[in-house]
């Protein structure tokens, strides 16, 4: 009676976990729908009204995240701050493990343990709280949710002048703490070929350094792109969006410090069109600052950035910045992976041999014909070591949808109805590459863990199976030995697989790229236009843009869905 009561109680934990998991796959998609089509209230009633996330303890980091992006987009600047900043101290304090939660995972699957967040979800953390201040910084209102007759409501301020200033150090402020999470990431990871550093910090802080403008913030700024020009080089380039060869550069990532720059280059670099652009961007801008701060010494400084002078030229200082945020980021979903059996019916000695015939020959369990892809092979990390003639079991890992970045986008200044510029805005941060590589990489320790946690349940399922087949047989036959063997072990391996549906849960409406650039326009009224050149050509208007004075710095950040 004990015993069955205790099967019950595993088997409500169970079902329970797996219908959290279906009910988060089911809002992440609605989420999705409803943030690719621009309707953002829509989506932020979604996400309130579906308890799956808002009233869970182990997703409320991720409840957090996709508020407060969504409230960005629907240009809620103060309440999004509000909850990024609560997002990141949850985060902090779930660094520490709790163990309570970790032992979920060894009954149920992963969805049920806490959502800790992928690195690059953490840097998008301090990325839209610098963003949002820097917006703010610009803004002659400001957003805030107040109690108004015992109802909470959005009330708008003034916001100009001094305020406005001292967002903007509140941008330079995040910055900080944004490169101190960094540099810890760093000293975490050094040495492999892992995100470990934020491409788009560097250049958004280029940007914001420059807007505070002082001759040290202008200092930071050069630095910060020299900075963003090595980045580029020794790291971005195990992803395929900036390297054709991204994935022989991830293979021998730790070849490569020994061979010398001239020999990577060669063997391991085939820039895209993307890193072109990108680096066209940035070695203008440390040109043109060179120029201005290294007067009698610029040449000396550049020399270590490869700077053809004649095709690339400094330019006068900008007084309009752009940020794009592009798409939606490729979603995490489950994909079937193998895990031999072979060991694990190996330890009965002389009928070890006959049980894993019979796992193999009577249960089938054989991984399909041309269906064998091993996790993480594509980008050079093969952790799923199994030979296709073993006996094997099947369950899911997590995976990032196919993507590529397929069209390079133009931004259009009209004035008066006659086009007077166009200007490349390039990929500063592929974020579906860092998204694949991230979830590779978690692949990688996923597969022995559960893995072997699911061949010990399935060894012992088989050998009551085979217990089964063998005792019919002399009875009734092979046939019906076979028949009843095969619906005891689809039973069993039933209630196994209900515990271990792969964790898909992700930062689902975040970006698939963002992009910056900056020019100078004279005083005058433009609209703004952007155009996407790629499979299909597509034009969206971006807005108007009113410049007045020629030294006075203006900001237009954009969410485009094409």
């Amino acid at each position: 009676m004990v015993r069955n009561s205790k099967f019950l109680f595993s088997l409500i934990i169970l079902t329970l976990v797996a219908s959290c998991a279906t009910g988060v796959r089911e809002l992440k998609k609605n989420l999705r729908t409803q943030v690719r089509a621009g309707q953002y209230e829509s989506a932020l009633k979604t996400l309130d009204s579906s308890k799956v996330l808002r009233d869970s303890e182990e997703s409320q980091l991720l409840y957090l995240m996709e508020k407060g992006a969504i409230l960005h987009s629907m240009g809620h600047y103060g309440q999004s701050i509000q909850v990024f900043e609560k997002a990141k101290k949850l985060a902090t304090d779930q660094y520490t493990v709790r163990i309570s939660k970790k032992l979920k995972t060894y009954i149920g699957s992963d969805s049920s343990d806490i959502f800790y967040g992928e690195k690059y979800e953490l840097s998008m953390l301090y990325f839209y709280q610098t963003l949002n201040h820097f917006i703010l910084s610009y803004s002659e209102k400001i957003d805030e949710l107040k109690v108004v007759e015992a109802k909470e409501q959005i009330v708008w301020n003034n916001h100009s002048g001094k305020s406005q200033r001292e967002e903007l150090y509140r941008a330079r402020a995040e910055l900080l703490a944004w490169d101190s999470f960094l540099n810890d990431l760093k000293n975490e990871r050094s040495g492999t070929a892992v995100f470990k550093d934020d491409l788009i910090a560097k250049v958004l802080g280029g940007q914001i350094h420059e807007a505070v403008g002082t001759s040290k913030d202008r200092e930071i700024a050069y630095q910060l792109y020299k900075d963003a020009l090595k980045l580029l080089l020794k790291n971005y380039n195990g992803y395929k969006s900036f390297n054709l060869k991204s994935k022989e550069f991830v293979s021998d990532f730790d070849k490569l410090p020994s061979l010398g720059m001239k020999k990577v280059k060669q063997d391991y670099i085939s820039k895209t069109k993307h890193q072109k652009e990108l680096q066209f961007f940035l070695k203008t801008k440390v040109l043109t600052l060179a120029k201005k701060l290294r007067s009698r010494s610029w040449k000396r400084d550049i020399r270590p950035f490869d700077i053809d002078l004649k095709k690339i030229k400094s330019k006068r200082e900008s007084n309009v910045s752009i940020v794009l945020q592009e798409g939606i980021i490729p979603s995490k979903i489950g994909e079937k992976q193998y895990y031999g059996l072979g060991k694990y019916l190996d330890k009965g000695g002389a009928s070890a041999a006959i049980i894993s015939l019979f796992a193999a020959d009577v249960l089938g369990l054989y991984p399909p014909p041309n269906t064998y892809n091993p996790a993480g092979a594509y980008l050079g990390y093969n952790v799923a070591k199994l030979a296709v003639t073993e006996a094997a079991i099947k369950f899911e890992l997590p995976k990032i949808e196919a993507n590529t970045i397929n069209n390079h986008l133009v931004l259009e200044i009209w004035s008066n109805e006659a086009k007077v510029k166009e200007v490349i805005v390039p990929v500063v941060s592929p974020l579906g590459d860092v998204a694949e590589q991230a979830i590779v990489e978690q692949s990688a320790w996923l597969y022995p863990k559960i893995g072997t946690r699911l061949a010990t349940k399935h060894a012992v399922a088989i050998a009551a199976a085979f217990g089964t087949y063998s005792a019919l047989k002399r009875q009734s036959g092979a046939f019906l030995a076979k028949n009843a063997a095969v619906i005891q072990y689809v039973a069993s391996s039933k209630g196994i697989e209900l515990s271990e549906s792969a964790d898909t849960r992700q930062w689902s409406t975040i970006p698939a790229t963002l992009r910056i650039v900056d020019l100078f326009l004279k005083p005058g009224t433009y609209q703004l236009k952007i155009r996407s050149v790629g499979p299909k050509t597509k034009t969206q208007q971006l807005g108007q843009l009113m410049i007045s004075d020629g030294k006075k710095k203006h900001f237009f950040q954009k969410r485009l869905h094409f």
